[in-house]
Order: structure tokens, then C-alpha cells, then sequence
């Protein structure tokens, strides 16, 4: 029997020098392309990781601030510059109006902006205007922009719409407009007034304003008063706020307080304007209206309800009685402007007062004294009154257009091609030759413009 030595064939085996199997041809180039595909998707995860939290931190500022308001029914600090804005009002004033929380952007929504050209997008269908305004465009041309109620369909929660035009009512595109119901809610608008492609706001009886030509709109919180009236110069705003008991389209219907305020545009602070102090809170027995203008561009006038008229500088500091004018305002219409008398601003104060079956025009240079310029005999209740140069004027009634082409010495009934059922509640002229002109009767769905003078006016549907 053989004598082991310890040692068995697996331990040989083990202690043999092994040569390893070559991987098959291509493994190691798969291995290396791996690796690259890994390492890249590493990298993009990683960037895009940091892209969220950039956007993030972006985002936080202007959510902070959309939510801040001031709940304390004081309206925001004006800035240092404002001087005029820190005087206290009277004891006698209303609540001053604060700012409110602002329309936010809806993720993944188009927004669209006033253009001296067009934004791109269609109007909303079925649009029933309501207001109309026109800026410069800063190179001769005029932008126009109606608000009104537009769908259904609608574009948002609210009808609330806005469309605007670079061609003087030839053609229409759509507009950011805030997102509110209309003139029968408290937060509703009716009414639109621009100062220029960017500065904004929409009113009566809520009140919004926008900076950025049509988005975002930002609420402003009124402290339960009314927006009645509101005009824009430069860089700033001038609006009645009423304090009215009447509710829905009605909402002007039973106004009996009335006071004056002034917002810097682009800001959401409102302060009351220097006044005397029989006029910080201007208070009536009957419902009542009051109206503002603003003339060359830097006098402003505010006829009172008691006929009284106030003027004052745009640019900041006391308004005070200028004098009486010949007639006083009644009550007002469905825009908040007033029957009975209505003032507007060309080269001079223009005042229709209504006499029943006759209007007699004056003229003021300062309103304190004022001119008889002529009587017009007129059918239906004068409505609104606008002039552009010291020869024409015009006078929009509840049944039609009439014109005066030599500073309202004689006047002419204007074309109106078709009539209008209802009348106008709204015209202005921007240019000695061309205006603009709203219907009674929103549904019609058009505007009227005139482009010689005031002689004939034609419809311009609101649509693309």
C-alpha cells in the first residue's frame, strides 16, 4: 500500500498556474459605452435638479407678494416721493381704499398685451363692449381698447374681456382682461381707461389696474366704495369713489358720497386729493353723480353734485373751488356719468345742460366763468360730450350723434349708418377728425367710429 505525502489531487490542481478565458470580441467596447450613457444621465439628472430649485426660488418673490395685502382698511404707503400723498384727510373723509390681493397667472396660460401692432390673438366671441379707450402711440398712430363681456364659451371663470385695436377700429385682437365678473358685482368692471400702451385700469364699481399692458391685472380693495369715474394723465390716475348703496348694473343708481382720490401708475396706492374741506366727502340728500376731466394735460376738473367745480394740478398738490357751473349734475346713468349735465375737456371745458328738448353748450377757460356757446336742438337725453379742437364738438344722446364744426355756434344731426336702437352712453374724440363712440345697447357687438369730423359715424364689430 502506497504511502501518501499529504497532500491530494485537488490541492494540485489548485497550485497550478491558470490562464484566464478572453472576454468575447466587443465586451470591453459595450462596457465602455455603458459607462459613457451612465455618466451623462447622471449629469442631466443633476442639472435639471438645479434648474428646479432656481425656479423655485425665482417664484417665491412674487408669490410673497401677491399675497401681501393690508387688511388694516388703510391704503399702502406711497413712496417717499409723494409728498402730496401724506396728508391725512379729514375726519369727515371715508375708509381710504387699499390694495387687495392681484390676479395671478394661470400655469401654462397665454397672456396677451395693448400693441402698437397686434398681440396675435383672436377676440373672444360674442363681445358686447361697454367702454372704449384711446392712447398714442408715442409715433403718431392711436391704440385703442374696449371691455366688455364676451362667450359664452369663456376664456376664464369670468366674461369679463378686452380687446384692442392699432387701426382705429379696422381690426380687432384679443387682451388680457381681469378676471372678474362684470358691472353686477361688487369686484366687477365695467369701464376702461389707458394712459399709455402700459398703464391701465379697469373700474366701475370695482377697480383693477395692470402695469404691464394687459397682465397681470391687480385687485384693489375699495372699502366697500364705488368707483364711479376715473381719468388718467401722464403718469398718474384720478378716480371718484362713492359710497352707494345701489347693487348689480345698478350700482351708481343711489350714490350720495362722494370723494376724490389719486393712484401714481404702477403702484396700488391711493390717497385722497387736497381739497377744501366742504369737499372731502361730498354729500347729498338725492342720488346723485359727480364727473372728472382732465384739460391740456394738466389741469384737472371735477364738477361737483352740487354744481360747484373743483380744479387742481395733476402733477401733485391742493385742488380748490374754481367757481359754479350753470348747471348741476342729476343722477346718474348706467356708466356713472351723469344726466344733466356733462363736462368734458378739449382746448377748453366744454358743459351740455340739459333743458328738456334743447341743450345749451358752454365754454370755460378756468371754470369759473363761463360762455354760452350755443343751443342745440336735440331728440332723446343727452348722454356724453367730447370736443377735440376749438371747432368741433359732438353730443351723443339716447336716440343719436349730433355735431357742431364751428365751437358749437350751430348743430347738425351726424349720420349714424345704421342707427343704433338706444342711443350711445359713451363718445370722445381723439383727433379733430377721428372718435369713437359706444352704443346704449352692449349686444349690438360693435363700437362706432367717425373719421371727418363727427359728420358720419359706421360700426366697428369687436371681432378678428
Amino acid at each position: 500500500m502506497p504511502v501518501s505525502n499529504g497532500r491530494d489531487e485537488i490541492d494540485t490542481w489548485l497550485e497550478r498556474e491558470v490562464t484566464p478565458l478572453l472576454p468575447p470580441s466587443g465586451t470591453l467596447d459595450r462596457i465602455r459605452h455603458t459607462a459613457r450613457r451612465r455618466k451623462t444621465t447622471q449629469a442631466v439628472l443633476a442639472a435639471a435638479g438645479c434648474a428646479v430649485i432656481l425656479g423655485a426660488a425665482a417664484a417665491v418673490p412674487q408669490l410673497v407678494g401677491s399675497m401681501h395685502h393690508n387688511s388694516g382698511g388703510q391704503p399702502p404707503l406711497a413712496s417717499p416721493s409723494q409728498t402730496h400723498s401724506s396728508t391725512v384727510p379729514s375726519s369727515t373723509s371715508p375708509s381710504q381704499p387699499s390694495h387687495s390681493a392681484s390676479s395671478t397667472p394661470v400655469p401654462g396660460s397665454t397672456h396677451t398685451y395693448l400693441s402698437a401692432t397686434s398681440s396675435g390673438a383672436a377676440v373672444p366671441t360674442n363681445f358686447r363692449p361697454t367702454s372704449v379707450t384711446f392712447v398714442g402711440t408715442g409715433s403718431g398712430g392711436e391704440v385703442g381698447a374696449v371691455i366688455g363681456q364676451a362667450g359664452p364659451p369663456c376664456a376664464t371663470s369670468d366674461c369679463t374681456s378686452l380687446a384692442g385695436t392699432s387701426n382705429y377700429g379696422a381690426s380687432w385682437y384679443g387682451v388680457s382682461a381681469p378676471e372678474t365678473p362684470g358691472a353686477d358685482s361688487p369686484a366687477g368692471v365695467s369701464q376702461l381707461r389707458f394712459s399709455n400702451l402700459t398703464h391701465g385700469w379697469a373700474f366701475g364699481p370695482g377697480l383693477w389696474e395692470t402695469s404691464k399692458g394687459g397682465w397681470p391685472w391687480t385687485s384693489e380693495n375699495t372699502d366697500g366704495m364705488q368707483v364711479t369715474d376715473l381719468e388718467t394723465v401722464g403718469g398718474r390716475a384720478f378716480a371718484i369713489f362713492a359710497s352707494c348703496s345701489g347693487t348689480g348694473q345698478d350700482y351708481a343708481a343711489t350714490c350720495t358720497r362722494f370723494s376724490l382720490y389719486t393712484s401714481a401708475a404702477g403702484t396700488t396706492t391711493w390717497s385722497p386729493v387736497i381739497v377744501p374741506s366742504g369737499f372731502a366727502t361730498m354729500s347729498t340728500v338725492a342720488p346723485s353723480a359727480a364727473t372728472l376731466v382732465i384739460s391740456g394735460g394738466n389741469t384737472g376738473y371735477l364738477l361737483t353734485p352740487s354744481g360747484a367745480v373743483l380744479s387742481g394740478p395733476v402733477t401733485g398738490g391742493a385742488w380748490s373751488k374754481a367757481g359754479m357751473a350753470p348747471c348741476a349734475p342729476g343722477a346718474p346713468q348706467a356708466s356713472g356719468e351723469p344726466d344733466g349735465a356733462q363736462l368734458s375737456a378739449g382746448p377748453s371745458l366744454l358743459l351740455a345742460c340739459d333743458n328738456g328738448a334743447t341743450s345749451t353748450i358752454y365754454t370755460s377757460t378756468n371754470g369759473a366763468h363761463w360762455q354760452r356757446a350755443g343751443k342745440v336742438l336735440v331728440k332723446g337725453t343727452p348722454t356724453a360730450l367730447a370736443g377735440s379742437s376749438p371747432d368741433i364738438i359732438v353730443l351723443a344722446t339716447t336716440v343719436g350723434i349730433y355735431y357742431s364744426d364751428n365751437s358749437g355756434a350751430s348743430w347738425h344731426a351726424a349720420a349714424v349708418r345704421p342707427a343704433a336702437p338706444g342711443g350711445f352712453s359713451y363718445i370722445g374724440m381723439t383727433t379733430p377728425r377721428f372718435g369713437v363712440a359706444v352704443p346704449a345697447q352692449a349686444k349690438l357687438g360693435e363700437v362706432f367710429v367717425t373719421k371727418d369730423g363727427g359728420q358720419t359715424w359706421m360700426p366697428s364689430p369687436i371681432a378678428s
